[in-house]
C-alpha cells in the first residue's frame, strides 16, 4: 500500500537538479519507485540494479526493455500497483 512507501536516502549523482524522489518498501527489497517532480509521464518503477524500468503511467503501460524477464514484469508491475494502493 501507499503508506508502506518511504522516501529512500538514495541520492542520485546524476540527479543535480533535484528532479527525482525515490521511494522504497520493505516489502520489493529489490525495487524502487522513482517520481518525477516535474513530469509525471516520466515516473517509473525500477529494479535497484537499473536495468528493468516500468512506466505504469504510459499507455499502454511500458517497460525499458522487451527482455525484461516475466518474473521481473510481473514484480514491476505488483510494486506499481501497490504503490497506487490506498486505503
Amino acid at each position: 500500500m501507499m503508506d508502506d512507501w518511504k522516501v529512500s536516502a538514495y541520492r542520485d549523482p546524476a540527479n543535480g537538479q533535484g528532479v527525482w524522489v525515490y521511494y522504497e518498501n520493505p516489502n520489493f527489497p529489490a525495487i524502487h519507485m522513482s517520481r518525477c517532480v516535474d513530469n509525471a509521464t516520466r515516473d517509473h518503477m525500477a529494479t535497484n540494479d537499473r536495468t528493468a524500468y516500468y512506466y505504469g503511467n504510459n499507455q499502454p503501460p511500458t517497460f525499458n526493455n522487451a527482455a525484461v524477464p516475466m518474473p521481473t514484469r510481473i514484480t514491476l508491475e505488483a510494486a506499481w500497483r501497490d504503490y497506487f494502493t490506498v486505503m
